[in-house]
């Protein structure tokens, strides 16, 4: 997989001939470091100055997309412009609402499941009301494996009313009918009509759809060498804040160049 920022060069010339950007952004291990607590996540200064140029271009539109509720990520983020997509891209700018019988079967997925995990190290649940996320970062190869084994019991009492997707070192369980951030950015994308380029950055597997959707634009994988249907690989989100920084100059220098003509 080529490295996005010594790929520059082709992916300018590609931004050039575009009539606008779609630039998608997952929030942890993408925007933000991962961190061992949710709540420690934080948005860099220089990063959130950089997005926030991009997002103040009128030719390009700027989304943060992230398992975080809406109203959390917008919080985190801070950037007047940004189109926040919460719960894996469900909860769009904090309008959607689940049904009562939903929210109470995860309700009683994460309850049944957090008594049977009692405490288990390195193992916790983050509630989100209309999904859950089961988090192993720091468990043990032995916690881990009982709590998915776990998980999948529980769930199988349910039907197929609700399903798993691998995140980073966490199960998100959510309603079947959220379908996942392919799904939302690749409609968000459509929004904008021809002649639009997506952009997508994202570090797991709940990002993997939405590489598969936007194939035909700029995709990149942030993190360690992984298999993915991403096209391009960014190391950390300091990589990632540099291709931003690259994109805006790009951007601005258009912006320039076409107040000339």
């Amino acid at each position: 997989m080529p490295r996005l920022l010594e790929s520059w060069p082709e992916i300018a010339k590609r931004v050039r001939l575009a009539r606008r950007v779609a630039l998608f952004l997952d929030f942890d291990g993408t925007l933000s470091p991962i961190t061992d607590r949710q709540e420690d996540a934080l948005l860099e200064r220089g990063t959130r100055a950089v997005l926030s140029r991009l997002a103040g271009n009128p030719r390009v539109s700027a989304y943060v997309i992230s398992g975080r509720w809406w109203a959390d990520i917008r919080a985190r983020v801070a950037v007047p412009g940004v189109r926040y997509l919460g719960i894996q891209g469900w909860d769009v700018d904090g309008q959607n609402a689940a049904a009562p019988e939903l929210l109470q079967k995860i309700a009683e997925v994460s309850s049944r499941l957090a008594a049977r995990l009692n405490g288990t190290a390195g193992v916790r649940i983050e509630n989100k009301g209309v999904s859950f996320a089961l988090h192993y970062r720091g468990a043990g190869d032995c916690a881990i494996r009982q709590a998915g084994a776990l998980l999948h019991e529980i769930l199988a009492d349910y039907g197929e009313t609700l399903r798993v997707m691998e995140g980073d070192r966490a199960w998100e369980v959510l309603p079947r009918e959220i379908r996942g951030k392919g799904y939302a950015a690749r409609k968000e994308w459509q929004r904008w009509g021809t002649g639009v380029l997506p952009v997508y950055l994202g570090n797991d597997g709940t990002d993997e759809a939405a590489f598969q959707a936007l194939a035909s634009g700029v995709t990149a994988r942030v993190g360690r060498a992984h298999p993915s249907r991403a096209r391009y690989r960014l190391r950390n989100p300091a990589e990632v804040r540099r291709f931003l920084e690259l994109l805006e100059e790009e951007m601005r220098w258009q912006g320039r160049r076409g107040s000339k003509l």
